[in-house]
């Protein structure tokens, strides 16, 4: 083995070493803030504990608990309505936001900034503020509608208009994060291929169908899957609104968790619960993860075959 062969391995190992030891410490506060908290979760998952009385062993009674308990199947019904919901009414009105703000307009800057500015708020400040809109007594919605001669509605407390008013509230915070995202995508789509579709005849839809969304498929993809992953997760907006009601109405996963947990102290069904929606996250997420994987390694390849200096005789 040559001298240049033996110094270049030290420094490739060099450098691998370097980059263990400044990832280090994130690994070590992901394993201290997640790893281990997942490990201990699923092991409670398999006992009844009160955070006062040592855990006790009961199985999969949990579990069993779960699936028999027809208020659960409710809770999962209403979170996966929210989230998808979310996502698919949320991603169209944010992509064509985005459109909208890609073209040349004046107030371009202030109008983004207005859209944007809900995402600054926490949920708490918003929540609150759209409860006092959503009242039917003294909100200025009720007002509006009944000063147009209609008749006062219960957003908050209709069980078939719960869960649309918080979806409603969450489309409002979160549209100007996801529009920022989606406006990127568009700036990066290269002017040219935009003028050869012009010059080709393509109108408006057809530039939209084929030379838009296909060049915006990754940060699509990204939003949606993200989006979703959000909406899972969904808590404190049912929690500052509607407490879970009406009826169980806006009751999520989440909400059972807390619900569980603090008020009825059963960590062992909160853990349950958690198990299945870290299942369910995993379930959605890891193959959209896995196939972005698989396609940056091809992308690479090519790249570096592209690369490679051609052998001439």
């Amino acid at each position: 083995m040559s001298s240049g062969t033996v110094a270049l391995s030290a420094a490739n190992h060099h450098r691998r070493r370097t980059g263990h030891l400044l990832v280090a410490p994130a690994l070590v506060v992901i394993g201290l803030m997640i790893v281990i908290p997942l490990i201990v979760a699923f092991g409670l998952s398999f006992t009844r504990y009160d955070l006062i009385n040592a855990p006790t062993w009961v199985g999969l009674s949990n579990y069993t608990d779960l699936f028999t308990d027809p208020v659960f199947f409710k809770v999962v019904g209403n979170t996966f309505f929210f989230a998808f919901g979310q996502v698919l009414i949320g991603l169209v009105v944010a992509f064509f936001v985005a459109m909208l703000f890609n073209q040349a307009l004046h107030g371009n800057a202030l109008m983004r900034t207005t859209v944007y500015l809900p995402q600054a708020m926490s949920y708490v400040i918003v929540a609150l503020l759209w409860s006092f809109l959503y009242d039917p007594f003294n909100g200025p919605l009720n007002a509006f509608i009944q000063a147009l001669g209609g008749e006062r509605i219960n957003f908050l407390t209709d069980t078939s208009l719960a869960m649309p008013s918080i979806m409603a509230m969450s489309l409002w915070r979160n549209m100007g994060y996801f529009m920022i995202i989606l406006l990127a995508g568009l700036k990066a789509i290269p002017p040219e291929l935009i003028e050869a579709a012009q010059i080709d005849g393509a109108g408006p839809v057809r530039r939209l169908i084929h030379v838009t969304i296909p060049q915006m498929k990754n940060p699509l993809i990204f939003v949606g899957v993200t989006w979703f992953m959000g909406g899972l997760q969904m808590f404190t907006q049912a929690y500052v609104m509607t407490q879970g009601g009406p009826d169980n109405a806006t009751r999520t996963m989440v909400y059972e968790m807390y619900e569980s947990a603090f008020n009825n102290l059963d960590i062992g069904r909160a853990s349950a619960v958690a198990m299945l929606l870290f299942f369910v996250v995993v379930l959605f997420g890891l193959p959209v993860r896995i196939a972005q994987s698989i396609k940056d390694r091809q992308a690479m390849k090519k790249s570096a075959m592209k690369s490679e200096p051609e052998v001439t005789r």
